[in-house]
């Protein structure tokens, strides 16, 4: 006998994804808990009065774009079809912010 499970309904299709993209969504909306950062000297003071200040590890840098990026889509209103476009304008204003 061949007991084969019938294929969900177009309107139970529909559902499930409005409820993963609302899933989705409340979670993009819920706030992060902030988490403990193994911290670094950021700024070393070298044997004449002036002080350098130390360049972002790759992680943080990379932190720091993807946070850029995130504001930035939020402003847009997280509309699909951008994160690229994001990422290099985030990308862009932190390594300016950084290094010019």
């Amino acid at each position: 006998m061949d007991v084969t499970p019938n294929p969900p309904t177009k309107r139970a299709r529909r559902k499930a994804k409005a409820t993963a993209e609302t899933e989705m969504l409340q979670l993009a909306a819920k706030p992060r808990k902030a988490r403990a950062r193994k911290t670094r000297p950021v700024m070393e003071a070298s044997s004449s009065d002036s002080v350098a200040v130390s360049a972002p590890s790759p992680d943080e840098l990379k932190g720091m774009i993807a946070t850029a990026a995130y504001y930035l889509a939020e402003q847009r209103g997280f509309s699909p079809g951008h994160e690229l476009d994001d990422w290099l304008e985030a990308e862009r204003r932190v390594r300016a912010a950084l290094f010019d």
